[in-house]
């Protein structure tokens, strides 16, 4: 995943789960926009709105977004992004390590 500074991102593998979607999930390409989350914990901490996901969601065609989001662990200065496989209480998760 690329989060860019202008509040849109790419994707290579996500999002995870999406039975529906034809074509194998690591293969799976995705673009769309980001934000940071409110500071009230109402929302993911980093919301995803997806407008293209391959072989599943195009928002020309399907109107609207697919959301999705991200949690956020660790410091300011080194913050982490993840999000859960599958159901939370299993506590399965997926790091994102961050490239520089």
């Amino acid at each position: 995943m690329i989060l860019k500074g202008d509040g849109t991102f790419t994707t290579t593998g996500l999002p995870v789960g999406l039975e529906e979607a034809r074509g194998p999930s690591e293969q799976r390409k995705g673009s769309g926009t980001w934000e940071l989350g409110s500071a009230d914990g109402a929302d993911y901490p980093v919301s995803l709105r997806f407008q293209r996901i391959s072989d599943y969601w195009d928002s020309a065609e399907e109107g609207d977004s697919y959301g999705a989001g991200l949690y956020v662990d660790g410091s300011r200065q080194a913050p982490r992004l993840f999000e859960y496989w599958g159901d939370p209480d299993l506590c399965d998760l997926n790091w994102f390590k961050r490239n520089n």
